[in-house]
């Protein structure tokens, strides 16, 4: 349905946001919130959250488990809570350290959001506090066996085959499911566990007639809710597959960057490990694999993986629950199709691209803004969770060296010289293959990631 035209628009005009009820009833997380205050009725909401029914549903009588389903609450809050951008917020009073970290979820996490609808992110959440003493939770030591985060892409099947050669335990989760999802874990190995949502039908119906809507950080409902299966099935790791170039932001607004990946951060990961050391004495360890790597680094050992290969996508379109295995597995022409693309040429040869992509996205001249921008020569980055310009020019550089660039890209080349890396190319493309950005790993995983590499190369 076409979005509504400006004399259409309804949005709602409510100026609370209210916490209402959380409730855990076996395997199914319910989330009530509430729109009130102002001209407008109120409008209760309630999201449906289904738990893998093949692991051991959380025990609700257990403080850390209540815990967890308190941040579940507020993290999920984020999708009813745009409708309206309500002044106020009703929800338990929490530390400062844990309100700042709401906060911080409601504006930095929200910044495309504000960005992308013309709204600043100052000052649109504010969380209740109380200078109360925070009770941290005793929890048991939890074992070493893993959930590893399962998202279809090429970051996440190669944690699962790091994960699988280092001989830990493990099973794949995803937050819903998809045809790419079932195949990448299979691939690599992994039984696979699905967590899906049940967003109230209202919240679409306010969609329609022009309530506010847009990107919300779904990554960090993923950690949430993830932790949460992880401490009921006792899991030691929750291991995702984000990479240091996350942290490169589209565009800078009120001193706040606006981040698609926002809550794919090295900056989100670690406030989200304090949140839980506040919390507990123990609890499922979150973090992410790859976050010293870089893109490039990922791709070239990504591309030594054939069974894993053939059996990946990172185009959007096909994470829809419509999508089956017989609709096309690139579309060819988004931003992410092209980006994987450029970063996995230099790697493979031509047999290998035509097998996976079906064509060069390179050649396509439909994509030569989206490549442009890529490089940083274009409209500026897009919205979407592909690397850095460095790195996309690295890889546009490498395939120039291999005399394998597509007259496409060897027009912007030619167009644009600098997005060509000049002498020291074999000093930056050897820097981006080294293991340097802040991270959360301990040092067995330090280890395990480092014998990877070294058996690979």
């Amino acid at each position: 349905m076409s979005s509504p035209s400006a004399s259409e628009i309804t949005r709602p005009r409510h100026g609370i946001f209210r916490f209402t009820r959380c409730e855990l009833l076996g395997h199914e997380l319910r989330l009530g919130y509430l729109l009130t205050g102002g001209p407008d009725a109120d409008i209760a909401f309630e999201e449906k959250i289904h738990l893998p029914a093949e692991l051991p549903a959380p025990d609700s009588s257990d403080p850390v488990v209540q815990e967890l389903m308190d941040g579940c609450h507020r993290v999920f809050g984020v999708s009813y809570f745009k409708a309206a951008l309500p002044a106020r917020i009703e929800a338990k009073p929490v530390t400062d350290a844990d309100a700042d970290f709401w906060d911080t979820v409601y504006t930095e996490g929200m910044g495309e959001f504000y960005y992308r609808n013309g709204l600043s992110p100052l000052g649109k959440a504010s969380f209740p506090r109380t200078s109360e003493t925070m009770f941290r939770h005793e929890s048991a030591k939890p074992a070493e066996n893993t959930l590893v985060l399962i998202g279809g892409g090429k970051d996440s099947s190669l944690v699962a085959d790091i994960v699988l050669s280092s001989g830990v335990p493990a099973v794949a989760l995803s937050l819903g499911t998809s045809v790419w999802m079932t195949a990448s874990a299979e691939a690599a190995g992994l039984k696979l566990y699905s967590i899906t949502r049940q967003l109230d039908k209202k919240l679409f119906e306010l969609n329609k007639e022009g309530a506010w809507n847009g990107h919300v950080p779904i990554s960090a409902c993923i950690a949430f809710v993830s932790v949460l299966v992880a401490y009921a099935g006792g899991f030691g790791n929750v291991i995702a597959g984000n990479e240091r170039g996350a942290e490169d932001y589209q565009i800078e607004v009120d001193g706040i960057p606006i981040n698609h990946q926002w809550s794919k951060t090295f900056r989100f990961e670690k406030s989200f490990h304090d949140w839980c050391d506040r919390h507990f004495t123990h609890s499922p360890r979150y973090f992410s694999l790859l976050r010293p790597m870089s893109e490039i680094h990922i791709a070239k050992l990504f591309a030594r993986l054939p069974h894993l290969l053939e059996n990946f996508t990172s185009c959007n379109r096909n994470f829809t629950q419509a999508a089956t295995r017989n609709d096309p597995r690139w579309c060819g022409i988004c931003s992410k199709c092209i980006f994987v693309y450029l970063l996995l040429s230099p790697h493979l040869t031509d047999m290998q691209l035509v097998s996976v992509f079906g064509k060069d996205f390179l050649a396509d001249s439909r994509n030569k803004k989206t490549l442009e921008a890529l490089l940083g020569v274009g409209d500026g980055k897009p919205w979407d969770c592909v690397g850095t310009t460095e790195e996309c020019r690295l890889s546009l550089t490498a395939l120039h060296r291999q005399q394998r660039l597509p007259e496409l890209a060897a027009e912007i080349m030619q167009q644009y010289p600098d997005v060509m890396s000049g002498a020291d190319f074999e000093q930056k493309w050897n820097a981006e293959q080294t293991l340097a950005a802040p991270h959360l790993l301990t040092k067995d995983w330090q280890d395990r990631l480092d014998a990877y590499i070294r058996h690979s190369a």
